[in-house]
């Protein structure tokens, strides 16, 4: 149930009326919040920040764009190329691109449309939008479900692949593109492509929920697993490769399916949650830094190098900061207060909401400004930056 807050004077209800300081309170007092933006819709994948300061927020099949300074919403558009968007937008230079179930397109950071690239006939067999990423020779390697293909910067059909399953994950520099293929009942695989599309070396996943795909700092493919189902012979795991020969490096197991994408600071360590536990692994061997338990933990982590502090969320809207050496140096619910009802007496019962939870499934963004950014699973999207000083 709703807790209500009922304010006699009309005095303080000129003072409260204002959003900017319903909004101080959200974060206090550990955070204080720079802008906000209420019922932006559910985000259908992850948000992408660029270094001109656009924040591109994906919500079903259509993209929003804000201004991450002010939170001023730019333009928003529908896709072109079926499905909803569940994968984040690749941006290189001025050119983005989205895909869906039947492509990818390419837009400006205005919003406007450069083209279209269709995949003929329809795609079957999957209902999530395909994946996408630059790779060797400087093409466009779109990935969806009957294969991957190769295009060039203007369009251009080059080549396909395709082992008859799902393209599920894709990944490239400019040595090799590493295509993860499969489904939830036939297995997964993962293979590397040449420049022609020839295969360099392949390995079995096995039976997979999902897999997520990241080159760390030292040049290595990481890869995440989530099984189908967990039992005592499968947990999550994370695996080091040589990307240039697939050789396995090391690899560290969860019993779990819950594993988040990966974060790597700059003192050589991977972040990444799991089994409601915040995990710090080395990066040259995989063993264990230290884990700790949080409630309800549901994104992944974001990481601020300079004050050496982890960001993350719950599924009750909660943001946990902890430190690098694995220690909680604060948690804090956010603070729902947004409605205003006026009393039949001349004063205001503010909505508190804080029975009302917000899941936070969408890893939090640091910018170069030292702001966070937060999205809800209701649609709220939150910049704050954390005021906290330890004593």
């Amino acid at each position: 149930m709703k807790r209500w807050v009922f304010l006699v004077t009309l005095i303080i209800f000129s003072l409260g009326a204002t959003s900017p300081l319903l909004a101080a309170g959200r974060f206090d007092p550990y955070g204080q919040v720079k802008w906000q933006v209420e019922k932006a819709g559910k985000p259908s994948a992850e948000v992408t920040v660029t270094e001109n300061g656009l924040l591109y927020y994906p919500v079903g099949n259509k993209i929003i764009c804000y201004d991450v300074n002010t939170g001023t919403k730019l333009w928003e558009r529908k896709m072109e190329v079926g499905g909803k968007i569940t994968e984040p937008l690749l941006v290189e230079g001025q050119d983005l691109y989205a895909t869906g179930t039947e492509g990818v397109q390419q837009m400006k950071p205005n919003g406007s449309l450069n083209w279209v690239y269709r995949v003929y006939p329809k795609p079957k067999g999957n209902s999530s939008s395909g994946v996408v990423s630059k790779g060797p020779e400087d093409l466009l390697y779109v990935g969806v479900a009957d294969g991957l293909y190769a295009v060039e910067p203007q369009k251009n059909f080059k080549w396909r692949y395709s082992d008859e399953k799902n393209v599920v994950q894709l990944l490239g520099d400019q040595e090799a593109v590493y295509v993860c293929t499969g489904g939830k009942e036939e297995g997964y695989s993962l293979r590397a492509l040449d420049r022609q599309g020839e295969r360099i070396w392949h390995k079995g996943l096995g039976t997979l929920k999902n897999v997520r795909m990241a080159f760390g700092p030292d040049g290595r493919l990481y890869v995440v697993t989530n099984p189908a189902q967990v039992d005592r012979n499968t947990s999550g795991e994370i695996l080091c490769l040589d990307k240039d020969t697939g050789q396995e490096i090391w690899r560290y197991g969860v019993k779990t399916d819950d594993l988040s994408s990966l974060a790597f600071s700059s003192d050589k360590t991977l972040f990444l949650s799991g089994q409601n536990k915040l995990l710090a692994l080395n990066l040259a061997d995989g063993s264990l830094r230290w884990n700790v338990p949080l409630l309800n933990l549901s994104s992944g982590v974001a990481i601020d190098n300079a004050k050496q502090r982890l960001y993350a969320g719950s599924k009750d809207g909660r943001i946990f900061c902890v430190s690098f050496t694995g220690r909680l140096i604060w948690d804090k619910e956010i603070d729902k207060t947004i409605n205003q009802t006026l009393h039949k007496d001349g004063g205001i019962m503010i909505d508190k909401g804080k029975d009302d939870k917000d899941s936070i499934t969408k890893t939090p963004v640091f910018l170069k400004d030292g702001g966070i950014v937060v999205c809800t699973d209701k649609g709220a999207i939150y910049k704050f930056v954390d005021v906290h000083k330890e004593s």
